[in-house]
């Protein structure tokens, strides 16, 4: 795209409100020819990830070993193994045909790319790796995420492209095993951390995460007066801690700053947000019953869904979604037994089950990458970012 001078200049040149500046920053990139910011999906899967099943069709007689399964329980293991190489295995996947659950990628083959065998030593093993899985390193225990070492790829890459939202995460539950099959509000599944102990917080209600995102996009008369409301309530709060500030001083004038610094935080986000409401509006998603629905494979739907829109919109460059976890119970396909039950072999069928688990997944993300194909940037799309 060639840099329009005189756009250019008008951009730089305008004297507009504050609300305004995250789209004049956009539309001045675009205006000086700039390359457009880089975008980040990180989809994390709880057990049913098949190394022997991610192999093409045509390798399969090559790197996947056929025997018999273990009887279920915590031994359990399952027919179908990846036979060990110690050498690397390179193959262009262009006159391979992807396996039967990957299938809806076929039409992104060109940019696709499969890695297997990647040492996870580094990691603890068993139910979780908790934090170690995007963080490179040992934490937590099988049921407790324990300490934050550092930072995960996501956080890193979060605080390296901020956005409006900085990361965006979206799990159906926050607890590894027990419970319902989903959980509302915000959950922490420890998967993502901004620092040492300093973990990234999950939405899981779909409808919650929709108001969170797209708060500017309100119609109803309700929804616009409780975002007056939400406005009017952090200033108040802001007002408030600063004049509390010039009264006090020592350590508890410290703690009130770190308050001050998240509701000035909070408050930003909410300017920014009005300055690209136009943005937000139009590329909203439409609000179905899959955001109020209970059954799992519904909203891991509309998350996906929130996840496209919200990178269309610029609300944020980074998104982490976890579709599962152990305690995940697949009604909505047809599924009996919960997600750990399946990787210790219970259950009618439990590889059939776990493939078509992770087809639905694969689906979600061939939707997600067809959105972002279809939405034009630069001289492409915005998949090609």
């Amino acid at each position: 795209m060639k840099p329009n001078p005189t756009r250019r200049r008008l951009l730089k040149s305008a004297a507009v409100s504050p609300l305004l500046v995250p789209f004049l920053e956009r539309a001045r990139a675009e205006a000086e020819g700039l390359a457009p910011p880089k975008r980040f999906v990180f989809v994390i899967k709880s057990s049913g990830l098949t190394p022997a099943e991610l192999v093409p069709k045509e390798l399969e007689s090559e790197r996947v070993s056929k025997g018999e399964a273990t009887n279920p329980g915590p031994n359990y293991k399952q027919a179908l193994q990846l036979n060990a190489s110690d050498t690397l295995i390179e193959k262009p996947l262009a006159d391979l045909t992807l396996h039967e659950s990957m299938a809806s990628l076929e039409p992104f083959k060109s940019r696709l790319a499969t890695v297997q065998g990647l040492s996870g030593k580094m990691c603890r093993g068993g139910h979780s790796s908790w934090f170690g899985a995007m963080g490179c390193y040992r934490a937590g225990g099988e049921h407790d995420s324990g300490n934050i070492i550092g930072p995960t790829i996501d956080g890193l890459i979060a605080n390296q492209l901020p956005g409006i939202f900085p990361h965006v995460g979206l799990s159906t539950r926050g607890r590894l095993m027990g419970g319902e099959p989903y959980e509302d509000g915000v959950v922490y599944p420890g998967l993502s951390a901004w620092a040492r102990n300093r973990q990234i917080p999950y939405q899981a209600t779909p409808l919650a995460a929709y108001k969170d995102l797209f708060s500017v996009a309100a119609t109803s008369e309700d929804d616009l007066m409780q975002n007056r409301l939400n406005g009017t309530l952090l200033d108040f709060m802001v007002d408030d801690i600063k004049h509390l500030e010039k009264r006090i001083g020592g350590a508890e004038k410290e703690k009130l700053d770190v308050y001050l610094e998240g509701f000035e935080a909070l408050r930003e986000r909410r300017r920014k947000l009005k300055g690209v409401e136009a943005d937000v509006r139009q590329h909203a998603p439409e609000v179905t019953d899959k955001y109020t629905s209970n059954v799992v494979t519904d909203r891991i739907e509309a998350h996906f869904d929130l996840a496209a829109a919200s990178l269309i919109a610029g609300l944020t460059n980074v998104v982490a979604i976890r579709p599962d976890g152990l305690g995940t119970l697949y009604t909505g396909l047809g599924v009996d037994k919960g997600v750990h039950g399946l990787g210790h072999g219970e259950g009618e069928d439990p590889i059939g089950h776990r493939r078509n688990i992770r087809k639905h997944h694969f689906d979600q993300i061939a939707r997600l990458a067809e959105k972002l194909a279809a939405a034009p940037e630069g001289n492409g799309s915005m998949l090609d970012n």
